[in-house]
């Protein structure tokens, strides 16, 4: 409408008078409540997920079938409102397929502008998903660097090996090498959103063998993971937090120690993990901060879309942290950019 308006206004080198500005209003309203009809028709039909090839011969047809709508509708409010001018329902054929065709090119031009601002949006939605996921993932990642790094944690792994050097030197050097390999797969994660599960168990392995340093026979823990789960892809440190935080929370606080136990099995849509430890869960009074769970149901969210579950839950004197991971239809680490 406003080019429409500018170029009378040139060319005829006078102000609109207030008819010509009554009929502008009119062609701009017609063309406002056409333009939202067809994008009604475009969103019902879900032709914003189909192929430029399906979808640009319906948008001609639909274009067309509204132009002479739209030209319509307007030729008789126009007829009704200003009898005054020369009338648009006229028996001329060529007038009214030449104002047909210029609905039509109109309506056109308008669709493909607004199949370019979705997919424009969408695009920038997900460019803002993935750096969001990013920024979580290093977030998690450096949290738990900085658990694992904390001076307790540093403080008793060191002590522990420690005094392991007189006793036990051979056990020592392994406690060293497990420390070393939990530093550096924190720090070569970081910018991986998942690994394979075997992977991920072995650094888990090796957590809780320098913990057993700490509670020895107070800290009991089995593993039944399937070998041919192994390759299975898995968010990065989500099984350890899972581990840290029931050793830290459940297992720690109580005098004769505790159970643990890791399982992963498949489920017909996915992936089930399973840490069970003996203590009880009870929702808000976990002490500390509870950034490392957080930042887990962040993290499954934004890698799988809501498509993943995450549950902490009481059974038979134990706790369960429970996740279900969906397939994923790619079968190898991802590196974020």
């Amino acid at each position: 409408m406003l080019v429409t308006v500018i170029s009378l206004y040139i060319y005829q080198d006078r102000a609109l008078s207030i008819d010509q500005l009554k009929v502008l209003v009119l062609f701009y309203f017609t063309g406002l409540g056409i333009s939202h009809w067809f994008r009604h028709v475009i969103i019902t039909n879900g032709w914003l997920e189909q192929a430029i090839g399906f979808v640009l011969p319906r948008l001609t047809l639909v274009a067309l079938l509204l132009s002479m709508a739209a030209f319509l509708l307007m030729a008789v409010v126009h007829d009704i409102f200003f009898p005054g001018y020369v009338r648009m329902l006229v028996p001329d054929p060529l007038a009214i397929l030449l104002n047909t065709i210029n609905w039509t090119i109109l309506l056109f031009i308008w669709s493909l502008g607004y199949f370019a601002y979705v997919y424009f949006v969408r695009s920038r939605r997900e460019e803002i998903r993935n750096l969001r996921l990013e920024t979580a993932n290093r977030d998690n990642q450096l949290n738990t660097l900085r658990a694992q790094m904390n001076p307790h944690f540093m403080f008793n792994a060191l002590n522990g090996i420690r005094a392991l050097v007189d006793e036990d030197p051979e056990k020592a050097k392994r406690a060293i090498t497990q420390l070393s390999a939990i530093l550096r797969n924190a720090m070569a994660t970081v910018k991986r959103d998942v690994v394979p599960l075997g992977e991920e168990i072995d650094i888990v392995k090796a957590y809780l063998e320098l913990e057993h340093m700490r509670f020895e026979e107070r800290l009991r823990y089995t593993f039944d993971v399937p070998g041919d789960l192994v390759r299975e892809q898995v968010p990065p440190m989500l099984l350890q937090t899972l581990v840290e935080n029931a050793v830290r929370h459940g297992i720690a606080p109580l005098v004769e120690g505790g159970d643990l136990h890791v399982k992963a099995q498949r489920s017909p849509d996915g992936l089930d993990l399973v840490v069970r430890n003996t203590g009880h869960y009870t929702p808000g009074k976990v002490r500390g901060s509870g950034i490392g769970l957080q930042n887990t149901r962040r993290r499954l969210n934004m890698i799988y879309g809501g498509s993943a579950r995450f549950e902490i839950v009481n059974v038979d004197g134990t706790v369960e942290s429970r996740v279900h991971l969906p397939l994923r239809s790619d079968t190898s680490a991802s590196i974020l950019p």
